[in-house]
Order: C-alpha cells, then structure tokens, then sequence
C-alpha cells in the first residue's frame, strides 16, 4: 500500500519544527515560573501542534514556490500565506484560551517565517533546475 502522505506533509521539517518550539517554549515558561512539570505540558502542546500544522504548512509552502511561474510572486505567497495563518491561528488560540499576553505568546512563532522564506527559495531554486 502506497503512503501517499509525503504529498501532503513534510516529517523533516514537522519534527524539526516540534523540536525547536518545543524547546523554546518548554525555557520560556521554565525560566518565568520555575515549574517544569507545567513548562513541560506547555512544550509538549506546543511540539505537537508545531509537527503537525508545521508539517503540513510547509508542505503548503513548497507547493505555491513551485507551481506559481512568477518567482518573486511565489516567494512572496509561500511565505506570507503559511505564515499569516500559523500567526492568526496562534494568536486566536491564546486570545481565546484566556493566555495573560496572547500577542507575547504569539511572537515565537514569527520566527517561522524567515525558515518559511529559505525553504521556499532552496524549493524553487531545485524545482527549476
């Protein structure tokens, strides 16, 4: 039987992704209230939530950079639509779960989009030759 999940998501850059947040968030919340059991919930929701949507908005991603002729207007949509949605869907997560600094608890997750922004040009760049 054939997996045909590689079409839609991205293991590498899921699990990588999970790590990083994961770690990220596990230190910030450690370092401010100094309780890990607490700290490790939140890191692991947040690796879990970052493997899968990263996984997926990233697959996302490859395909605008590939399949849209413009380069600049291709870069320009897989990066600003993956993360647009990742940004709103964070910040909407915590506004409505009652986060004391929502936007604060947003900002980490603006570091996906400089990652965005290289994966689609290396994509692009490998998909014209």
């Amino acid at each position: 039987m054939k997996n045909n999940l590689n079409h839609y998501f991205d293991y590498k850059i899921g699990i990588a992704g999970a790590v990083v947040m994961g770690i990220t968030v596990f230190c910030i919340n450690y370092f401010i209230t100094y309780v890990a059991f607490d700290s490790l919930t939140a890191s692991i929701k947040q690796a879990s939530y970052t493997f899968f949507l990263g996984g997926f908005f990233m697959k996302g991603a490859e395909y605008i950079a590939v399949h849209i002729k413009k380069f600049s207007l291709a870069i320009f949509l897989a990066v600003c639509i993956p993360s647009s949605i990742t940004i709103l869907l964070t910040y909407g997560m915590h506004l409505f779960k009652g986060t004391p600094a929502p936007l604060a608890s947003t900002i980490p997750t603006l570091a996906i989009v400089p990652a965005t922004l290289i994966w689609s040009i290396k994509k692009r760049k490998s998909f014209i030759k």
